[in-house]
């Protein structure tokens, strides 16, 4: 008889256990480029991935593990096993914590996720900028009528990946992540912090956030060799305020993220003044058709302008740019739907042009497609000299003029 009362006293205790369950996915993926790399890299470029997830549920508490592996035919540094997340998380009443490695978005925008600095960049999955690792986290949010606080304590620093010297899409000089360097003395160790507080009033929608630790973005420094060069990581230490802005009026949608910046070393190629404090936003609106051509789909129109006030000296592609795009959405069971558009810089006339495209084969087989287009840079040569020479301001997206590729992507759910 104790022992059934005690049975019946856990089951009161914990009265939602949960075995978890467990998905899975795998993906074939095939890149092909319309030429050859800059220094004979191979136009086709094959990889298989696979990722596991693994979700549990005990009374008030979740438990989530994500893994991630992929297997490159042509690029070493994109062949790797990867954590992306791993955390327990306890609701309680109005706050929520959670603890352990796992990822969280911020941003609005269509074109550039300015704000977005909690995870480090997957670089070799994506040039977009879509991908990101794993970050070791504790996490407390406040959920309350004034609004939404979330405070993170990031214990651990994880470096951004870079493709080898026989992946594309990577940087003319090879990147050596084994050699790279920090502003601070704890190096990876070195504990960051951050908060970010939301809210809404009717359809307006708002966030303020700061960051302050190590920048998830590398600076670069040249080793001097011209036999054999090098590019070595630089990590400074920041502090990053963000502004998130977003209003909807009927089937209108305008949006604006916003940062003030500081952490600048002018010893390494691409920057300005040391410690100078630089700023960077992004605007825009989205328009949306719905039903459009008296059919399920809906069509958004999407436009965006990139601004950073460091203009020719910074580093990023998009300092002053347009963003023009399409989103199509068929509605359907197949959750068929393209995204189209272009990045144009008006002073050097260079010109991005970008495709996905997703649709349902079947309930457990999905395709993907993708496509990245340059076009308005001058190629790069591929003599050294040339490639380690300091870019033109007005030809940033030199080494990527012969990187047009097309992506294709079958998924079969398990």
């Amino acid at each position: 008889m104790h022992r059934l009362l005690l049975v019946l006293f856990c089951l009161g205790l914990f009265p939602a256990v949960s075995l978890g369950e467990v998905n899975a996915e795998l993906g074939v993926e095939v890149r092909a480029f319309r030429d050859a790399g800059l220094f004979g890299q191979e136009r086709f470029q094959p990889s298989f991935r696979a990722e596991v997830e693994y979700l549990s549920r005990w009374g008030d508490n979740d438990f989530e593990v994500r893994g991630f592996g992929r297997y490159d035919l042509e690029d070493d540094e994109r062949s790797r096993v990867d954590l992306r997340e791993a955390a327990w998380t306890h609701v309680g009443n109005g706050w929520e914590l959670k603890m352990g490695v796992s990822k969280e978005f911020w941003g609005v925008t269509e074109s550039l996720h300015l704000v977005d600095v909690i995870n480090q960049t997957d670089l070799v999955e994506n040039l977009n900028g879509e991908d990101r690792l794993g970050q070791p986290m504790t996490k407390v949010s406040f959920e309350q009528d004034w609004g939404t606080l979330d405070l993170f304590w990031l214990p651990y620093f994880r470096e951004r990946t870079f493709v080898g010297k026989d992946g594309r899409l990577g940087y003319p000089v090879v990147v050596d992540t084994d050699a790279a360097e920090y502003d601070s003395g704890a190096k990876q160790w070195r504990s960051d912090f951050a908060f970010r507080y939301s809210h809404y009033i009717g359809e307006f929608e708002f966030a303020i956030s700061h960051f302050s630790g190590t920048s998830r973005e590398p600076s670069f420094r040249f080793n001097g060799d011209i036999l054999n060069p090098i590019l070595t990581p630089f990590y400074l230490t920041i502090d990053q305020t963000g502004l998130e802005l977003m209003y909807i009026y009927e089937d209108w949608l305008f949006n604006f993220e916003g940062i003030s910046n500081s952490g600048i070393d002018n010893s390494v190629i691409g920057s300005s003044k040391q410690g100078e404090r630089y700023s960077a936003a992004v605007f825009g609106l989205e328009y949306t058709q719905v039903g459009i051509f008296d059919s399920r789909a809906d069509l958004g129109w999407l436009l965006e302008y990139l601004f950073d006030d460091r203009k020719e000296a910074a580093p990023t592609n998009f300092e002053q740019d347009i963003f023009v795009g399409w989103r199509y959405a068929f509605n359907d069971e197949d959750s068929s739907e393209i995204l189209a558009g272009f990045a144009y810089d008006p002073e050097s006339e260079e010109i991005l042009y970008s495709v996905e495209a997703s649709k349902r084969l079947t309930n457990d087989l999905k395709i993907n497609i993708e496509a990245l287009f340059f076009e308005g840079g001058e190629p790069q040569k591929s003599d050294l000299m040339s490639v380690l020479s300091v870019p033109s301001v007005n030809n940033k997206t030199a080494f990527l003029q012969n990187e047009d590729y097309i992506q294709l992507e079958l998924v079969k759910y398990f």
